[in-house]
């Protein structure tokens, strides 16, 4: 490892720690480091870049931007994301509800022996206690509570409803492939388990989830007659509660691992906290005001979803790039850049950049995937050999059947980033 990409690397961990990086659009702070970088030459880089093929893909778009914001390279057209989508969604997320914010999945009672389950959008609700430091909240957990409440006042039969209002429209988008319908999950306020079991998505996930919770209450001896969905009495009793991960914890693993359901849920949280539906149209206008009002907005996009899912949605590379120098410069926003999967290591880039043309981008390449059957797509940052810190996005299209193609595409050209030097050779003295 050279000197150079040592110090640039410490310069991201100093951010990740509570530094910044300068970047445009913002009050410029004195950099963490006071080390002098060579930026790639953009001649070098573009032809470097150029040399990478493209065989078997039907386009590309591609944006590579300097620690300061410089365009480097921009090859901008407006393409479908696919999951590099969430990188806005995690953004608005963050700024919007706050990295400390919980949601709240509770049991309230109007009267004895009827209980109702209140939905709270915790997209990461499990049936059983998990490892994951996400998903601390569980009906199991809440079934313990609720038991000993109706212990204490000697209920041994109730009636269960469930209140999943906050969130509101459709729950599978029209624009998702009804093909997905068996496997997708949909968007509910009240989903356990990701919204699927065995591989199979739930058609009613609130339903489903207060069912589950209905037969574990009866496993503890109680009588559950279920009722199914119903308004919560306004006044009722909290009987018990549960809660999820902050917003910060819940960004880092839906970009880790690419949680659609996450996504979409949080799209609705931002969405209701701004003043509009908490809806698959409302996120997306909702994500767009956001986007917008930050500078990070340019003619032809469109926003359809908080996920990536909908081939509807249309950004430029250039904006994803803009996106993460954005989070890179403030330090409120280190949870998305720790989301961010790192190239060989672990979330969705865990068994990416194996190969040996790929091999300079393993460890030091950070970035968001994409991919639907025709699109792939990669969105980050990477510190290249001579230390300096650059922000990339990469946008491909193919027939469907050359995936493979398509990420050797983009992990050899965010190779070509990390093992840059991409200088003018100087005439020997």
């Amino acid at each position: 490892m050279t000197w150079r990409r040592l110090a640039g690397l410490l310069t991201v961990f100093a951010l990740v720690a509570g530094g910044s990086i300068p970047l445009p659009a913002r009050a410029q702070p004195v950099s963490t480091l006071a080390v002098e970088v060579a930026l790639p030459d953009p001649g070098v880089l573009s032809s470097r870049l150029g040399a990478v093929s493209t065989k078997k893909l039907t386009a590309t778009a591609s944006a590579v931007l300097g620690p300061d914001g410089t365009p480097l390279l921009v090859r901008d057209r407006a393409m479908v994301p696919a999951s590099t989508m969430k990188l806005f969604t995690a953004l608005a997320a963050v700024d919007v509800l706050g990295a400390d914010r919980r949601f709240t999945t509770k049991v309230v009672s109007a009267r004895k022996g009827r209980l109702t389950l209140v939905a709270g959008g915790d997209p990461f609700l499990t049936v059983h206690k998990s490892k994951s430091s996400a998903k601390p909240a569980n009906l199991d957990a809440l079934v313990r509570a609720t038991a000993r409440s109706l212990k204490a006042q000697q209920v041994k039969r109730v009636t269960l409803t469930y209140d999943a209002r906050l969130f509101s429209g459709a729950s599978y988008s029209a624009s998702w492939k009804k093909s997905w319908a068996s496997y997708t999950p949909r968007i509910m306020a009240l989903t356990v388990s990701g919204g699927k079991s065995g591989g199979r998505a739930y058609t009613n996930p609130a339903a489903s989830t207060t069912r589950l919770f209905a037969s574990l209450l009866r496993a503890k001896g109680f009588t559950v007659n279920y009722g199914g969905a119903a308004k919560a009495a306004k006044g009722a009793t909290l009987v018990a509660s549960v809660s999820s991960a902050p917003v910060g914890s819940i960004v880092r693993r839906m970009l880790r691992v690419s949680d659609n359901v996450a996504a979409e849920m949080l799209a609705r949280h931002v969405a209701r906290a701004v003043g509009r539906p908490g809806s698959f149209s409302g996120g997306s206008a909702a994500i767009t005001d956001w986007l917008k009002g930050h500078r990070l907005w340019k003619k032809g996009m469109k926003i359809d979803g908080g996920s990536g899912l909908s081939s509807l949605t249309k950004v430029y590379p250039s904006v994803l790039a803009r996106a993460v120098g954005f989070a890179l410069a403030d330090p409120a926003f280190v949870d998305v850049v720790k989301g961010l999967p790192t190239a060989g290591v672990n979330g969705t880039l865990e068994h990416r950049f194996d190969d040996a043309v790929e091999k300079a981008g393993r460890v030091v390449v950070h970035a968001k995937t994409g991919t639907l059957r025709k699109v792939s797509a990669l969105a980050g940052y990477v510190t290249t050999a001579d230390g300096a810190v650059l922000t990339f996005a990469f946008l491909a299209t193919h027939n469907g059947t050359h995936s493979a193609a398509a990420a050797n595409w983009l992990d050899r050209s965010a190779a070509v980033l990390a093992g840059c030097g991409c200088q003018l050779a100087r005439p020997a003295s």
